[in-house]
């Protein structure tokens, strides 16, 4: 690392409060100083929740508003595994075992073509995204995963209000299971509501509601998770 870089040990576990203090106590370095690059080191860590990726995405987006390179490091095996299967390592630079994994992905870009809104509705502890117009691969969906990292530093619970989407293509299926998943590993969860016939017979035909609840309306949605488990 240079010596004009901004360094952060992560902690055991990088979760709750801890979470925020670091966003707010990076982001007033970030302001009171000039840096090329900040490094956010985890070899003390074994755990990363919903809310401390959330606080990363958001960081990478300031990073990158100041043209500050973010680089993650020194995640341990199980760390490492949990960015893999979510699609992190392509979004972040990683420091890994003496070498340097550039990110792959810009997910702030804004030059591709996007027909996909997602306007958010705060519900109490429920993120609402509401969705209307075309979720498609790569725009539409490069967009919704952007959109859905950024609201993890704040809420575990998501509910995809999808009554207004016209149409949902099979790639851009992926990039919500995957984000299913995080969610899931995370200690979060992913409910959806008001699918047309179309993304309806999808997920019946993949048997994808046993793994993404489907639910005719947001209030009954929302009912389920406030049912007893």
């Amino acid at each position: 690392m240079s010596q004009n870089c901004l360094q952060i040990k992560g902690p055991q576990h990088f979760t709750g409060s801890v979470v925020r203090e670091t966003m707010a106590s990076v982001l007033s370095d970030l302001q009171k100083d000039r840096f090329s690059s900040v490094f956010f080191d985890f070899s003390g860590s074994d755990l990363i929740d919903s809310s401390g990726i959330g606080v990363l995405i958001t960081l990478s987006k300031e990073c990158r508003l100041r043209g500050v390179e973010l680089v993650i490091g020194n995640l341990n095996d199980d760390l490492y595994e949990l960015f893999c299967d979510a699609g992190l390592e392509r979004i972040f630079t990683i420091k890994r075992d003496g070498g340097l994994i550039k990110a792959q992905v810009d997910l702030f870009e804004t030059s591709v073509d996007i027909k996909l809104t997602v306007q958010k509705e705060i519900l109490g502890d429920i993120c609402v995204f509401v969705l209307s117009g075309v979720l498609t691969h790569p725009g539409g969906s490069s967009y919704l995963k952007q959109q859905f990292l950024l609201s993890l530093a704040q809420h575990r619970k998501i509910l995809l209000d999808v009554e207004e989407l016209t149409f949902f293509d099979s790639l851009s299926l992926g990039t919500v299971l995957n984000m299913n998943n995080l969610l899931k590993e995370t200690g979060g969860s992913m409910r959806m509501c008001g699918a047309n016939y179309i993304v309806n017979d999808l997920f019946s035909t993949l048997k994808l509601e046993l793994l993404i609840p489907v639910f005719p309306s947001r209030p009954d949605a929302i009912q389920d998770w406030d049912l007893p488990v």
